[in-house]
């Protein structure tokens, strides 16, 4: 509630920094960062990468404060009650903020500023400049003050001289965009924008993001709005066979397309399933016979195989996708056109079938039997276009599950190891992930992912 009457009323505010960054942090209110420091540093007993201790004091160019104490930013002159930003291009990081008291701001900018080498303090058309030449005349650092407001700038051992003239219009001018805007719809206490730069070609993100970061207690929550993903458009919310299926397994994602959208999404999908020539041929004509209404239960990992190839790899990650169909019997007569032994291979088997208004394929059969057996008997309503459920001791079981032999030898699983370090502890110390998205339209999407800490036990130790 804190949160939603602060962003109503800084609804005017936005960010300032540089206008081509690739990434912004936000917070409207400084001090406000300090309302996720429960879920984190409960968090960080599980994964260090979480941990506060991580980030708490990376959210300014030249400055050391600990983000998460408004006391801390306070000692150094930064206004709590106002916005911090800090807006990265490559190497180039500009912090902009209020300052509320200049003379304790500009003494902690000269003490930081002193380790670069020999400080200055120069003013001219109302901008206090405050930097440090090295022994090679390089300014490695800078604060431009403007009555009660700085940004400052550092590039990662770089000259920032040649900067300093757009460092100074930021001073001035808040940012603006589509990205900015939908901050005012997501209330939080911390925002990560991707703005959209359309002058880079090279920027892997062709539109623009915006996700607005939020907890109370032992829940986080994420929000995002963004635009330019390729994101199959979805139907919204809606009836579906699968609203209520709660199937047990690792992953469950249900999701209503537009019908239209089937033919493209069996393209993609089918040729990367084992035995995919001869599948894709009846997916193609199997698409106009669906409605849209999908369900997808990861179950467990099984390694029987290897996990070397893509085929040993397919089948390690046991799994069932169902699909409702409007023409039960045409459906059946695709599905027994294929030919079965096509299906069989030396890692394992892929399975078709129909029950009831449901198509469905698997490659094992007790993710089979589990899923059917959890169908809903009725109808009901899906809330968004598409929902996920993530049962997470089940996927740190499974992430343990894989041998550390197959990882070092596939490089492909790399990130695996990583995951398994990092998030399999925090798992265990998770209730419950799950969350939703709606793209309705090819332009824009909405999500949302609510992350769940399980009751503190009464023995746990001390915070590290």
């Amino acid at each position: 509630m804190i949160i939603a009457v602060m962003t109503v009323a800084l609804v005017g505010a936005a960010p300032k920094g540089l206008a081509d960054a690739e990434l912004i942090t936000w917070a409207p209110r400084a001090s406000e960062v300090s309302t996720l420091l429960p879920f984190f540093t409960r968090a960080g007993q599980g994964s260090v990468m979480v941990a506060p201790s991580s980030w708490r004091e990376s959210a300014h160019p030249l400055l050391e404060f600990d983000v998460t104490r408004p006391e801390s930013m306070s000692a150094q002159g930064v206004a709590v009650n106002e916005g911090l930003s800090l807006s990265v291009r490559g190497p180039i990081s500009v912090g902009c903020h209020g300052i509320s008291d200049v003379k304790a701001f500009e003494a902690a900018c000269k003490t930081r500023l002193e380790r670069y080498g020999t400080f200055f303090k120069t003013e001219a058309n109302g901008v206090i400049t405050l930097g440090a030449r090295d022994g090679l005349n390089r300014v490695q650092a800078a604060a431009l003050i403007k009555g009660k407001e700085s940004c400052s700038v550092s590039a990662s051992g770089q000259t920032v001289e040649k900067l300093l003239p757009d460092v100074t219009k930021s001073l001035g001018k808040p940012l603006a965009g589509s990205w900015v805007k939908a901050a005012a719809e997501l209330p939080a206490a911390q925002y990560f924008m991707l703005p959209e730069r359309p002058q880079d070609p090279t920027a892997r993100l062709k539109g623009w993001a915006t996700l607005a970061l939020a907890a109370k207690g032992d829940t986080l929550t994420l929000d995002a709005k963004t635009k330019g993903l390729p994101i199959s458009q979805l139907q919204g919310a809606g009836t579906s066979p699968f609203a209520a299926l709660s199937a047990p397994g690792v992953l469950t994602v249900k999701a209503r397309f537009v019908k239209e959208q089937l033919p493209g999404l069996m393209e993609q999908l089918f040729p990367s399933f084992p035995g995919g020539r001869t599948l894709t041929p009846a997916a193609k004509e199997l698409a106009p016979l669906l409605t849209g209404n999908v369900a997808f239960v990861f179950s467990r990992v099984r390694v029987t195989s290897g996990l070397r190839t893509a085929p040993a790899r397919f089948f390690a990650t046991r799994f069932i996708v169902l699909a409702e169909t409007n023409d039960e019997k045409a459906a059946q007569a695709l599905v027994d056109s294929v030919d079965q032994k096509s299906l069989q291979f030396r890692e394992g088997k892929l399975e078709a079938g129909v029950t009831g208004t449901t198509v469905w394929i698997t490659n094992d059969s007790d993710t089979r039997d589990s899923a059917l057996a959890a169908l809903p008997k009725a109808a009901g309503t899906q809330k968004h276009g598409a929902e996920f459920d993530v049962d997470p001791t089940a996927l740190a079981r499974a992430l343990s599950s894989i041998p550390l032999l197959e990882i070092v030898q596939s490089p492909e699983l790399s990130g695996v190891l990583v995951a398994a370090t990092e998030i399999g502890p925090l798992l265990l110390m998770t209730d419950r992930v799950r969350g939703w998205l709606d793209s309705t339209t090819a332009a824009t999407q909405r999500a949302q992912l609510t992350w769940t800490l399980n009751a503190e036990r009464p023995d746990a130790g001390p915070v590290p």
